[in-house]
């Protein structure tokens, strides 16, 4: 056989691909909307300044001498069941590795990795409560996600890093998904709109969106 059989570019990107740039950019959105929440009630709205990033291996590297709140989103990998079919749709699980990264303050009774630890827990519980809360069931992608689960979260540190403390916390979330299949025309799905900052990959959503799949309204500061 010396002709192609595949008539269009392949060029959209897979409905795991897809899955990952959602949690980050709603991840931003709801953090956004936290820290407008904090401000107004006067708790620490520097808790909830979280910087959102995707497949950035080490995004404490751009850290200064400042505190940083800081979350990356890994696509780890998929899993096909051979259950499947061999055409149309596929049923896959997406495994996601959502890293907190916090550095340390070592001010009054804390040292600087104690700090540090403590940051990154209270980032890893916000996460948590953001993605498993029932407006995100569907991660905002009914009818292509099915089913959403952390199965794991566990503490450690990224290494020496000059003269400051980091403490990262892992979660692995598991995410039940319909593939698409790749013979025909890809199908455009409604999701949060979000801007990638060019000099360290930040992720930062969009202050409204309407999530055209669950009706949800999002809107950071209301």
């Amino acid at each position: 056989m010396n002709t192609p059989l595949i008539t269009e570019l392949l060029e959209a990107p897979a409905n795991a691909e897809k899955v990952r740039n959602q949690i980050a950019a709603l991840l931003s959105l709801e953090f956004q909307n936290q820290h407008e929440l904090a401000k107004a009630r006067g708790v620490h709205p520097a808790d909830y300044d979280v910087k959102i990033y995707v497949e950035n291996s080490r995004p404490y590297d751009t850290a200064a001498n400042e505190l940083i709140s800081r979350v990356n989103v890994i696509l780890q990998d998929v899993s096909v069941p051979k259950s499947n079919p061999r055409i149309g749709s596929q049923a896959v699980s997406a495994k996601f590795e959502i890293y907190c990264i916090a550095n340390g303050n070592a001010t009054g009774d804390f040292r600087d990795d104690k700090n540090a630890a403590f940051r990154a827990w209270k980032i890893m519980r916000l996460v948590w409560g953001i993605i498993m809360s029932e407006p995100y069931t569907y991660l905002g992608m009914r009818g292509v996600v099915t089913n959403r689960a952390f199965t794991k979260m566990e503490a450690g540190t990224p290494g020496e890093y000059g003269a400051q403390a980091f403490s990262v916390i892992r979660a692995s979330l598991d995410v039940q998904l319909a593939e698409g299949y790749f013979g025909g025309p890809s199908v455009v799905l409604e999701g949060y709109n979000f801007d990638v900052f060019p000099d360290d990959g930040q992720i930062v959503a969009a202050a409204e969106t309407r999530d055209l799949v669950t009706g949800i309204n999002n809107h950071a500061g209301g």
